[in-house]
């Protein structure tokens, strides 16, 4: 399975401005995008940074030196004016325009970065769903987030300044001249002599302790043992084992089917797919398992409107289905033996056809 590349967005005023004032923290754009490349790697199995943007108006908001930082570190910078009062929402128009035309035109970028914790791009992450691509949210950890939009995104990143020493602390402990480097040494506590006892002076002698006679237990069996936690799956190393199964288009609603019917049959993908239906796994999850078996697969390509609706008419005739608690989260895997609650009905070939959503 090759390395997924990385398209990101980042919504400078969102960023930087937060809600106001402006506020640059101090960390470059290369940090950030150091971060970001970390995360999507190890939760995505993603490869480089293909195409990076920031938005905002430079000029306007007093950004120009780190404009020259984000240029340094290979981001294009796009200047937005505001042609109304709404001046908040420019950049994020022009931003969901353009994350949506690179969505609809480069199918080699897999992997979505949206750096914002602004929900009105709630959205714009469930497009990008639809058109099966892995979206990861990002913005600085001190700022806070939205929070429909860190359940909808697969993965969040909190993005870390890292702390800058005090001046005394970039001292040398050592330098050419040997009174500077007792400056700078920490004091050490002054000896006290033992005081010897006059010879003339009867000194009574203490009883000592009396000594416990049950021993002490060691050490290792008083500490007390904790449950081993349970480790976290990592879904994209197990999706990294599933092998092509069927490299082919579908033509149609009926053939996409068949062909996601033959995928589950692996026994690989059952078992990822077994793992993935009792952990509630959402979407994504299944779409990234599904995208190693059948890279060629596309709803968009069978006519079918999106990556769930295509599921729910897939998935009908198999142990797996669809569910959600609310409208305001995306879809899990689930048995159906389990007939848990929100499970999304089955659709047939009319319904499709017939767009029932």
């Amino acid at each position: 399975m090759t390395n997924r590349n990385v398209a990101v967005f980042i919504d400078a005023e969102n960023l930087f401005k937060g809600y106001g004032k402006l506020e640059i923290p101090d960390i470059s754009m290369e940090q950030i995008l150091e971060q970001l490349e970390t995360a999507a790697a190890r939760e995505a199995g993603a490869g480089s940074i293909a195409l990076a943007r920031a938005y905002a108006d430079w000029g306007a908001l007093g950004l120009e030196d780190y404009r020259r930082d984000v240029e340094r570190a290979g981001v294009e910078t796009v200047q937005v004016f505001s042609v109304s009062k709404a001046e908040k929402n420019a950049a994020d128009i022009v931003l969901v325009v353009d994350c949506l035309r690179a969505a609809g035109d480069l199918d080699q970028l897999e992997v979505f970065i949206l750096v914002s914790a602004d929900g009105d791009f709630v959205p714009l992450v469930r497009r990008l769903h639809e058109l099966d691509k892995y979206v990861i949210g990002a913005t600085l950890a001190d700022h806070p987030v939205n929070n429909v939009l860190e359940r909808e995104v697969d993965q969040y990143v909190p993005l870390k300044v890292k702390p800058v020493p005090p001046a005394a602390a970039l001292q040398p402990i050592f330098s050419g001249d040997p009174s500077s480097a007792a400056a700078v040494l920490p004091r050490q506590p002054a000896r006290v002599a033992p005081v010897e006892p006059r010879a003339d002076k009867k000194v009574e002698k203490q009883p000592e302790p009396r000594r416990s006679e049950k021993k002490a237990e060691p050490k290792k069996a008083q500490k007390r043992q904790e449950p081993a936690k349970k480790a976290k799956i990592s879904w994209h190393d197990l999706a990294k084992e599933i092998e092509v199964v069927h490299d082919g288009p579908a033509a149609s609603p009926a053939e996409y089917k068949q062909i996601v019917e033959k995928v589950l049959a692996d026994d690989t993908v059952r078992s990822f797919s077994d793992q993935l239906a009792n952990q509630g796994g959402p979407l994504p999850m299944l779409a990234m398992a599904l995208k190693a078996a059948a890279p060629r697969l596309s709803p968009s390509d069978a006519r079918v409107s999106s990556l769930s609706r295509a599921l729910r008419f897939a998935l009908a005739d198999t142990p797996y289905a669809l569910a959600r608690e609310s409208d305001d989260v995306q879809p899990v895997l689930v048995r159906r033996s389990t007939d848990p609650a929100g499970m999304l009905t089955d659709l047939s070939l009319d319904d499709i056809q017939r767009g029932v959503q």
